[in-house]
């Protein structure tokens, strides 16, 4: 099963967040956001925007790739 690409960013940025120990204060703070803003980013039921999910990824090292496979 497939998850939908903002699902998947936000699982990527959680990840990323994770693995480097950095808050979600600390991310708010690099990305000149609130902390509430950082929470709804990595919301599964807030509908983001990509491009801020993908903000946040760059922000931490990383970078979001899409991949689609023919049906």
């Amino acid at each position: 099963m497939a998850l939908p690409a903002l699902v998947a960013a936000k699982i990527a940025l959680y990840g990323a967040m994770h693995a480097q120990g950095v808050s979600n204060t600390a991310l708010a703070v690099r990305l000149g956001l609130s902390e509430g803003a950082v929470r709804r980013l990595l919301d599964l039921d807030h509908r983001s925007h990509i491009g801020q999910v993908e903000a946040a990824l760059h922000e931490l090292g990383q970078s979001l790739t899409i991949a689609t496979r023919a049906a």
